[in-house]
């Protein structure tokens, strides 16, 4: 069986209108509804589009137009689609390969959890929900943690049965990340050991151990983003492992990593050959082995020298930017905390309630009861709002004094959090400088045991001043970039306006050449036929009265003169030919039907190509200027057919009706190539064909040419009466 012939996007609409699409049930415009409506959709259960239910195309319609991201299986087999909205969190792993293809082909990887769920709708209509729920998927050739909130709801038919799952989903990804990783980095010295550092019989290096193994246990707590962490503190020309959040003695070698590199050079190293390094590593939770790792030289630790951070990358995530600065502000955090406390060994001071370590701390902090008192403000905060030590010493500070009243509700919440599960959650609220500055801050906070058995809370204040200067200026940026944006719209609607002009001047052009071409080859056919005819006739008479006279005479001369009139009435009937080529007298006497029937025969017998030509016996006369349009047609498709196709046989097939008159060319040869099918869609190849074209174009006709190795075929449509049109064709 002979594969569906392919139509070609050539419909040419008239001279002054926009150009015609095709028309499609899939309507919309993007990615996705321009590949939903060029995918062979007859290759899959669901077959053409023009054969799918109403339910369906109107599903996928909604589901094309919008812009939050859509996913739908449809039928048995889970037939899929989806939107622009979607787009981004499919990766060239899948799209556009997963348009069309069955789900469970498609996700392998997460079928055991989203196939209960989608069989669930499919089977018994039961909506379901989730909320940032992991669904790793293959992206970039390895399986990628990627959280979703998404919920599934049934599709059903007319009749009530479900024929689709129908999936409004986001990917939540960035925003779990961004949470665990704020939740890793508050938990960073949120909780520090009680120790003593009155003995000073040891280095400070070897003193910073239990502080350091306890922030890496911290870290331990998120193996997600920190499958494994070690630390290490380089003085003295000598390197002591500080702590290491997995004891695997690989990880414990000191000569695996670059250690003094890093240190010295004071920039980051990024490692992707830890099986070299290491061999085969697992940590949990995933079970794919380690393959890369980030050195990070810290700085300013204090009095244990330098320290380097080695922080395991997870196999389950890019290594973006985002997640390098994640460890960034780990290890900033860290190095933070780390001399804070070599500050507290140099000063053999009791850490019971971290004060050097707030003092040192570039965020703020304070230390207070919960009813409001205010017992210690590190100079930072203090430098920020505006206030003495004094001050603080003095009990004339409070922090409910500090807070403006519409963010007391926000306070009562920490406040009752802190007195039931001892932290509360981080919240944003503002503090009252002294000169009356509103400084928008980040509070985290933290239930303290104070000297005399009661409780303290302590909290992390972040100025986010910077923050919201930064996000003003984006503000403006963006006002200004959308600014620039519409007037350079205006400028691209001008210049659309000015080719659209130069468009129609140009198919006024073509026309107007078309129709002189018509004349002229009318007038050069009437030139051969009066002119050279006539004289062809003349030198004929004149070769036959030289044979009669040169007859019994000279035989030699008499025989020359016979051939030169016979080559006189071959040259005769070759320029009648010609002529007749040019532009046949039965076109203007007899009409269209009476000139194809003429050339046909005369194409026959030059081409030795059988040629059937159907049409009614009484098919009459059309306007001058149509009938000689269709003639054109027909002889460059034969000419085409001869040149090209390799074809033995052609067929023509002409009718017309009340309103319009059609006709078809086909023949049996080798076809259009896809390759110049393309071009011809594309770039209009083919003098020939943008010929035809333009002529279709000035009666406000339709061609389309359809090709396959089976054979081509050209179909062209004319109306013969259009309503209020210039170009109307009425007949006689």
């Amino acid at each position: 069986m002979a594969p569906p012939l392919r139509k070609l996007d050539l419909e040419v609409p008239a001279a002054g209108i926009e150009p015609l699409r095709p028309k499609s049930r899939i309507i919309g415009e993007g990615e996705m509804a321009d590949l939903v409506r060029a995918f062979d959709w007859s290759a899959t259960p669901l077959g053409p589009i023009n054969r799918w239910s109403d339910i369906l195309v109107t599903t996928v319609n909604l589901l094309l137009a919008s812009r939050h991201p859509m996913f739908l299986w449809w039928g048995p087999d889970l037939i899929q689609f989806y939107n622009d909205g979607y787009r981004p969190s499919i990766r060239a792993d899948k799209h556009p390969a997963a348009v069309g293809q069955p789900g469970r082909a498609c996700w392998p990887e997460i079928w055991h959890i989203i196939g209960p769920q989608i069989e669930s709708v499919m089977s018994a209509g039961a909506s379901t929900w989730n909320t940032n729920q992991l669904v790793p998927i293959m992206r970039n050739g390895k399986l990628e943690e990627v959280y979703w909130t998404y919920g599934y709801s049934p599709v059903r038919e007319k009749d009530g049965a479900i024929q689709g799952t129908l999936v409004v989903c986001s990917e939540s990804t960035e925003q779990v990340l961004s949470e665990r990783r704020l939740r890793s980095l508050l938990a960073i010295g949120a909780d520090p050991p009680d120790e003593d550092h009155s003995d000073e019989g040891h280095s400070p290096e070897l003193g910073l151990l239990p502080f350091a193994q306890n922030l890496l246990r911290e870290l331990a707590e998120n193996p997600h983003d920190v499958p494994f962490a070690a630390l290490y503190f380089l003085s003295h020309g000598e390197i002591v492992q500080a702590a290491a959040t997995n004891t695997s003695s690989g990880i414990a070698d000191l000569n695996a990593w670059p250690l003094v590199e890093a240190a010295t050079g004071e920039k980051p190293l990024l490692l992707e050959d830890l099986p070299h390094r290491l061999g085969e590593l697992i940590c949990e939770p995933w079970p794919e082995p380690m393959t890369r790792a980030y050195v990070l030289p810290l700085r300013n630790i204090g009095s244990a020298g330098q320290g380097v951070l080695v922080f395991g990358i997870s196999p389950r995530l890019p290594f973006d930017d985002r997640y390098q600065t994640f460890f960034h502000l780990m290890g900033s955090r860290i190095a933070t905390l780390l001399q804070s406390e070599s500050h507290e060994f140099e000063l053999a001071q009791a850490a019971k309630r971290f004060r050097s370590l707030a003092e040192a701390n570039p965020f703020g902090m304070v230390i207070g009861d919960l009813e409001g008192k205010l017992t210690y403000v590190n100079p930072a905060l203090l430098h920020t709002l505006g206030y003495s030590e004094a001050e603080v010493d003095a009990g004339r500070l409070r922090w409910d004094a500090l807070t403006p009243p519409e963010h007391a509700a926000k306070d009562a919440i920490a406040v009752h959090q802190l007195r039931t599960r001892g932290t509360c959650d981080v919240y944003e609220k503002e503090y009252l400088a002294r000169d009356g500055r509103r400084i928008p801050i980040l509070v985290g906070s933290s239930l303290l045991a104070d000297a005399g058995g009661g409780f303290e809370a302590a909290a992390f204040v972040t100025d986010l001043t910077p923050l919201r200067v930064a996000q003003e200026a984006l503000r403006k940026a963006n006002e200004e970039l959308e600014k620039k944006v519409a007037e350079r719209t205006g400028e691209l609607q001008a210049e659309v306006v000015d080719r659209k002009r130069a468009e129609m001047s140009l198919r006024e052009l073509s026309g107007r050449l078309l129709r002189t071409q018509d004349e002229e080859r009318r007038h050069m056919a009437r030139e051969l036929h009066d002119h050279a005819g006539q004289t062809l006739v003349a030198l004929t008479l004149n070769l036959s009265a030289l044979e009669n006279l040169l007859r019994g005479k000279d035989r030699e001369a008499a025989s020359l003169a016979t051939q030169s009139q016979q080559l006189s009435d071959d040259l005769s009937r070759e320029i009648r030919t010609l002529s007749y080529l040019l532009h046949p007298p039965l076109l203007d006497e007899a009409g269209i039907a009476s000139a194809l029937s003429w050339y046909v025969d005369g194409f026959v017998q030059r081409s030795r190509i059988q040629v059937e030509l159907e049409m009614p016996e009484r098919f009459g006369r059309l306007p001058k200027e149509l009938e000689i349009v269709i003639f054109r047609i027909v002889q460059e498709s034969l000419t085409n057919v001869h040149r090209h196709s390799g074809s033995t046989s052609a067929k023509i097939r002409l009718e017309r009706s009340e309103d319009h008159v059609e006709f078809e060319i086909s023949d049996h040869g080798r076809g259009i190539s896809p390759e110049q099918q393309l071009q011809m869609r594309a770039a209009r190849a083919g003098v020939g064909v943008r010929g035809m074209e333009e002529r279709v174009r000035q009666f406000q006709g339709t061609l389309t040419i359809l090709s396959d190795q089976e054979g081509t075929r050209v179909i062209v449509k004319f109306p013969l009466k259009v309503a209020g049109s210039e170009g109307s064709v009425d007949g006689h």
